[in-house]
């Protein structure tokens, strides 16, 4: 299996700092890739350490994956993400101006014809199969938790002023629920990781043609920023793009 690859982590038009984080790398004797995309929060620049010491993690451990196939994709996943929950709360507990700090999360494995997942946050990861579109993470937000729940509908979460409020992130609590998922897919599937920045100011429609745009060999991350900017988003931005190929 071969992959085409691109990301681009964008500090945008407004903020300052850019607490955003993405990273991937391929195991070559495996053929497994990784791919983590991290939205860092807390003052004083503390959103872009948690997210850092999210993606050190990950490589620390990528550095450590046997030649040997993983027996569970999904448990590593999982492990990794609470490793660096405990990791990032220790950091902020012992250093001022850290207090607080968090991140969101999404982690993904491709190897074969599956992409394995685990989350926390609200970065999501979407699919691309036969120009069919699919949100594969179910944010976790307190809107969120309230559509579940059956009290609001999902357009009503939609268009709530205050639907980035975490339910959950990486680095503020003792414990998380690491959201796993597997997904099938084959060549000439894409798959897209995004933080909130980007995917909350495009419609599914502009998503899923530019992931259409990016299978047919177009680069479209930077595109895809500057429509989300010029629609008025306001935060760091970041995506990733993996097409698997023959």
């Amino acid at each position: 299996m071969n992959f085409h690859i691109k990301s681009l982590c964008h500090q945008g038009s407004i903020r300052d700092n850019n607490e955003d984080a993405i990273s991937y790398a391929v195991h070559k004797e495996l053929d497994v890739v990784w791919m983590l995309i991290a939205d860092g929060m807390g003052g004083h620049n503390a959103g872009e350490v948690a997210s850092a010491m999210l993606v050190d993690q990950i490589k620390y451990a990528w550095g450590k994956v046997s030649i040997t196939k993983q027996a569970s994709w999904l448990t590593w996943i999982s492990e990794q993400l609470n490793t660096a929950n405990l990791s990032i709360l220790k950091q902020a507990k012992k250093t001022e101006g850290q207090q607080g700090m968090g991140t969101t999360g999404v982690l993904i494995v491709i190897e074969n014809n599956k992409c394995h997942l685990g989350w926390v946050g609200d970065s999501r990861a979407y699919t691309l199969k036969k120009k069919n579109l699919v949100q594969e993470t179910i944010d976790h937000t307190m809107l969120q938790e309230l559509v579940n729940k059956g009290a609001i509908s999902a357009e009503t979460a939609k268009n709530a002023n205050t639907k980035n409020l975490l339910s959950q992130a990486i680095g503020v609590r003792e414990k998380i629920s690491v959201d796993t998922a597997t997904i099938a897919i084959e060549s000439g599937d894409t798959i897209m990781l995004s933080t909130d920045g980007l995917h909350d100011y495009l419609t599914e429609q502009e998503i899923n043609d530019y992931l259409s745009e990016f299978s047919s060999g177009k680069d479209v991350c930077g595109d895809m920023v500057k429509q989300a900017i010029a629609q008025n988003s306001r935060d760091n931005l970041t995506v990733g793009l993996i097409k698997l190929c023959d």
